[in-house]
């Protein structure tokens, strides 16, 4: 998902650190008259399957839900079309989210009607309005169901901004706080991420901590997971990768939506069991290298900022010196 951040924007956050406008998204239930539905239904189990190619990524998502009373629930789940995201493993961190693409939901073998509805806001989003696309979920008591979700998000306009370090990457970010709102905990977490387009894993600039990723050569795939969790800002998973492409036809790329969901079912179907991983080493998502023009720049902040503080030193030391020669002359004079 990704937007224009107005130059305002950049001003006014100029040296803000996180990931900004990164294709990606957050599942929840988020109405307030369906609250008293919110710690019965636990989220048991998530499998995301995630391929990522150059310039947008393509997610399939299976959920596992049990309502864990004795009473029929029925609720409204949604993920957000656009909006803003506030938080992260950086307090100052923001995500601009916009544009889900060929979004689908499944329940068993029915596809669900999709309803287009406003929301003022929800935790640490603010919504614009008319943005959460949005569906009715019914649960019979202490029964299980298993939601599948499909969409395409574009990652290639993200900025990843370290004081005034910044990169044009391509970043996917999936927000596993949302789940907080759910029966806690959530007990197992399976995250599986494939690198199309023939990139590699030197093409991946950084990668959530906490995962415990683990690569499979075979496939090309990035494998990690998480068990009885709670999720916090620290749970969410950022993946940014390769370099943004120049005149990034999008539309173009995805128009062939019904293969690309074909193949992320593909991978869904693999035998992860027989698998065979390797550890490997990933860096933090956030963290930018410095080029020469980055360095000179952040030196001349930095120059700026102390520059009153450098005058008023060498004020004061131009002062003494004129004092001491001054007393210096004084006693030549006073012997003569």
């Amino acid at each position: 998902m990704c937007c224009i951040i107005r130059p305002q924007q950049l001003l006014a956050n100029a040296a803000q650190p996180g990931v900004w406008n990164a294709g990606g998204t957050v599942f929840t239930m988020l109405y307030p008259e369906d609250s008293l539905s919110f710690r019965k239904v636990q989220m048991q189990q998530e499998a995301i399957y995630i391929q990522l190619y150059k310039g947008f990524a393509v997610v399939k998502g299976t959920y596992q839900f049990k309502n864990t009373s004795t009473e029929k629930l029925q609720f409204k789940m949604g993920y957000p079309i656009n909006g803003i995201y506030n938080g992260g493993a950086n307090e100052l961190n923001q995500v601009q989210l916009e544009g889900l693409n060929r979004f689908r939901v499944k329940i068993g073998e029915q596809w669900l009607p999709m309803l287009q509805q406003s929301h003022e806001a929800y935790s640490n989003f603010t919504s614009f309005g008319n943005n959460w696309l949005v569906w009715e979920m019914s649960f019979m008591p202490v029964k299980t169901q298993t939601v599948e979700v499909y969409f395409i998000v574009n990652t290639n306009n993200a900025v990843v901004r370290q004081g005034y370090r910044t990169a044009k990457r391509n970043a996917f970010i999936y927000l596993l706080e949302s789940g907080s709102v759910w029966r806690q905990p959530i007990e197992k977490g399976d995250f599986y991420i494939q690198l199309m387009d023939e990139l590699t894993v030197a093409d991946m600039k950084g990668l959530s901590a906490g995962f415990n990723m683990r690569f499979n050569d075979t496939h090309k795939l990035l494998y990690g997971n998480k068990t009885w969790f709670s999720p916090t800002p620290t749970d969410n998973l950022i993946i940014t990768y390769a370099d943004r492409i120049e005149n990034f036809s999008f539309e173009e790329r995805i128009s062939a939506d019904e293969q690309l969901f074909s193949k992320v079912n593909q991978l869904s179907s693999l035998p992860f069991q027989n698998l065979k991983y390797k550890a490997i080493v990933t860096a933090d998502p956030f963290e930018v290298k410095a080029s020469f023009w980055d360095s000179f720049i952040e030196g001349l902040v930095y120059f700026v900022f102390a520059a009153p503080y450098i005058i008023i030193v060498l004020l004061v030391l131009i002062g003494i010196w004129v004092y001491y020669k001054w007393k210096k002359v004084s006693k030549k004079i006073n012997k003569q």
